[in-house]
């Protein structure tokens, strides 16, 4: 049975949970080209373009490109002093989070061009959007939901998993009303249910990319985006060569 909504999480997965988490196998359906230098904290698919946010201080970036390629259309250096963090795109304005500067960006996402900047309660982490809210990631359980034009946090959630906090909740996506994450220096990607925080499902993706394409370079694995229009679960990670399509398989 193949579905596109994701479950639980960096915890062992022999735990017992009191809530109902589906588990997933997953197959490649296809690759495309990824940027070795790319430290990837954020990734967006719109209209046959990637956009991303890259991290390092003095390294930070955010560019947009073709999925079939690696040279961007546009790029933009962040200041040495910001560490770029998730990046979202809401209501044709790019939302860009930094690590611990206590400040996150907007730009038009055509020009790339800066229009603006806001404030960050703590840390900044993932990000990703509802369609009506930003929603961001801060290294802890917490979620935040956040009213796009006020910059204000309208509530927030706290994520669990077998009764307990599940944290280093990292790049987000929402995906068909449900919250993807990946847990940070893990091989886990967990689902979340957005009104009680609960993981309801996971996706274990330790061999996704193979041994002969890791250098001493490559890292964990990190970045989320989802094609709407076709479906396309997209995932890939830190210094990754590829960027994969993958399909998600239920685990009876």
């Amino acid at each position: 049975m193949l579905l596109w909504c994701l479950p639980q999480g960096l915890l062992a997965s022999s735990l017992a949970t009191p809530h109902a988490v589906t588990q997933y196998d997953y197959r490649i359906v296809a690759s495309y080209p990824h940027s070795v230098d790319s430290f990837t904290q954020g990734l967006e698919y719109r209209r046959g373009l990637i956009y991303e946010s890259a991290g390092r201080r003095g390294q930070s970036r955010i560019f947009k490109r073709p999925l079939h390629s690696v040279e961007p259309l546009n790029s933009k250096r962040l200041p040495r002093q910001y560490f770029a963090e998730g990046l979202s795109l809401l209501d044709n304005k790019l939302f860009q989070l930094t690590w611990q500067s206590g400040r996150g960006f907007i730009y038009d996402p055509d020009t790339l061009e800066k229009l603006g900047d806001f404030p960050i309660d703590g840390e900044g982490w993932g990000m990703t959007n509802d369609g009506k809210h930003l929603i961001t990631s801060d290294g802890t359980s917490r979620i935040r939901f956040i009213d796009p034009n006020t910059l204000a946090t309208v509530r927030t959630v706290n994520v669990s998993f077998d009764g307990n906090p599940l944290v280093n909740l990292n790049e987000l996506e929402w995906i068909d009303g449900i919250l993807y994450a990946n847990i940070w220096q893990s091989h886990w990607i967990v689902m979340i249910d957005p009104g009680s925080g609960h993981v309801i499902g996971k996706v274990y993706l330790k061999d996704l990319l193979p041994d002969s394409l890791r250098t001493a370079k490559t890292g964990v694995l990190n970045g989320i985006a989802f094609d709407h229009h076709q479906k396309r679960l997209l995932v890939t990670g830190k210094y990754w060569p590829r960027i994969y399509h993958i399909e998600l398989i239920q685990i009876p």
